[in-house]
């Protein structure tokens, strides 16, 4: 179908990290009445990482682009962004979201991307736990499209990233640095 698909990629990782700016903006501009809007913009956001990957893989130029090798800091954008909503939004106390923020970045910038991952997925858990409970239909949108997606990247989940996020603990455990390629330091 298409052959070089790295630009379609990279457009899809941009737009996530773009997203979670978006998502933020809303706390800040419509507070709690943007809450079905911030969950389909997550929603939306989940979608563009699970499509980025297997279009850069797809494409025939085997190297990666410097927006593919920093696919995780959109992913990390968009998780910033919602806890940025919560608080803006009045869901959450500025300094819960100050110091949920600060763990995030600090597990990430000095220790490992894979230590910080169940702590920037708290946000999404409690957007997700606030649309079941303020705007159900979005809520279960978003619990379909989780459940969906976990049979879709069960192997993947399986093979790869639980085994790094494991071998991430590991090495926190020795006092070693883990960085994001699963090697110490």
């Amino acid at each position: 179908m298409f052959s070089h698909t790295k630009p379609l990629a990279d457009a899809l990782t941009v737009a996530r990290a773009v997203l979670g700016l978006c998502i933020a903006g809303l706390g800040a501009l419509q507070r709690k009445t943007a809450l079905p809007t911030a969950v389909v913009a997550v929603i939306i956001s989940w979608l563009t990482d699970l499509v980025d990957g297997p279009l850069a893989r797809h494409d025939p130029q085997g190297h990666p682009t410097w927006v593919g090798e920093h696919d995780a800091e959109a992913d990390l954008a968009t998780s910033l962004g919602v806890a940025v909503y919560l608080v803006l939004s009045g869901y959450m106390a500025a300094w819960l979201g100050a110091g949920l923020v600060l763990v995030i970045l600090l597990l990430w910038v000095l220790h490992s991307p894979q230590l910080s991952w169940p702590f920037y997925a708290l946000p999404y858990a409690i957007l997700v736990g606030l649309a079941l409970r303020d705007a159900p239909a979005f809520g279960w949108l978003a619990v379909v499209y989780l459940g969906m997606t976990l049979v879709v990247r069960w192997r993947r989940l399986r093979r790869e990233h639980l085994p790094e996020f494991f071998s991430a603990v590991a090495s926190l455990r020795r006092g070693h640095r883990h960085n994001s390629t699963g090697k110490t330091s």
